[in-house]
């Protein structure tokens, strides 16, 4: 199959992590991948390595409604000949479904959040991420018939056999973009309320962003800057997971959270807030839950992660074989494939050779 894949955001976070495991999950399982990515994007040099993926980089200088990218998607998607395309996030599929032929292959609209519909126009279908996203508001003005089955994201991280953690909590760990949503100011807030009988803790932070210079002022202002390391952008968190004794998200905001999941398949104990994407994938059993945007419940979390080891290592290993069964890529990549191959079946897809 001739599967093509759209991503316009140069940024790096779950929805670009997603769109490069997605282009390398088709392509190890024999696909042919065309990956439109735009100019600067932090992927291009991870794709480029893959034999059967053709990487497109195009500009976007004019954002939404820019005719040189349309006129550059055009030309890439002629030269590849996708039998089905699929883009990330509104500005992909927007830009995306102004290059669509007339009857020649289907658009496949990925939400990573909430949607508009207007972007969404020329879309055939839109696969939520979570039960919670197909049900939201934001998505009325979009045609119920045009939504497919929830598909969640997924890692392509090969889990770990067992949880084998120490019987202290002492490394924190947390990796996200530097911006308000994703909490950490509340994090830094919580864990400054720690005192030493909580023993001997440290928080690493991986990611940046807009928020860094307010996040690190608040680190000074907090007084625990001997406790907090700022890591900046690494593309070793698969280490930085296995190291820590406790992940946490803190978001005020959390669609879904594919870092969750590398947690998982690393039997990392878990703190999370009740966020939509922690509560469609986690509960009780599986992670410590705490109320979002509150800094006394984020405390609370952490203490209690730090007085109850065993709990958390309990908590993890049932995260563990949660993953294993629902969020690997063996457990959803066939779904996708599936709603491909009903895709296409059910698109007018003349002058496009059939999937094989």
């Amino acid at each position: 199959m001739n599967i093509a894949q759209v991503m316009l955001d140069p940024n790096y976070g779950g929805a670009q992590r997603y769109f490069a495991d997605v282009c390398l999950e088709l392509a190890g399982r024999g696909h042919s991948v065309l990956s439109i990515i735009r100019k600067n994007s932090v992927l291009e040099s991870e794709l480029v390595a893959v034999g059967n993926i053709k990487v497109a980089v195009i500009s976007n200088r004019f954002g939404w409604y820019d005719p040189f990218a349309v006129n550059q998607m055009k030309i890439a998607f002629d030269r590849f000949q996708p039998n089905v395309v699929e883009a990330h996030l509104a500005r992909a599929a927007f830009l995306a479904g102004k290059t669509k032929p007339a009857g020649k292959w289907p658009l496949i609209a990925k939400t990573h959040n909430s949607l508009n519909g207007k972007y969404y126009r020329n879309v055939d279908v839109i696969v939520p991420t979570t039960t919670q996203a197909a049900k939201s508001e934001s998505h009325s003005n979009v045609p119920r018939h045009k939504f497919a089955t929830v598909i969640p994201n997924f890692s392509r991280l090969e889990p770990v056999s067992n949880v084998v953690k120490p019987a202290r909590i002492n490394k924190v760990f947390a990796a996200g973009r530097f911006v308000r949503k994703k909490g950490f100011h509340l994090l830094l807030e919580a864990l400054a309320e720690l005192n030493p009988s909580d023993g001997n803790f440290s928080l690493q932070i991986a990611g940046d962003g807009p928020e860094f210079p307010t996040l690190k002022a608040l680190s000074t202002k907090l007084g625990i800057n001997d406790k907090v390391q700022f890591l900046g952008y690494r593309s070793d968190i698969l280490n930085l997971m296995k190291d820590a004794d406790l992940f946490v998200l803190p978001s005020l905001n959390e669609p879904f959270g594919i870092v969750m999941l590398e947690a998982m398949a690393m039997g990392t104990p878990i703190l999370a807030t009740r966020c939509e994407g922690p509560l469609e994938i986690l509960d009780d059993t599986s992670a410590i839950l705490v109320d979002k945007g509150n800094k006394g419940a984020l405390f609370q979390g952490l203490r209690q992660a730090i007085r109850d080891p065993e709990g958390c290592r309990i908590r993890a290993q049932n995260a563990l074989t949660l993953y294993k069964s629902c969020y690997a890529a063996d457990a959803v990549v066939p779904k996708i494939l599936t709603l491909y191959h009903d895709v296409i079946r059910q698109f007018d897809c003349k002058n496009v050779t059939r999937p094989s």
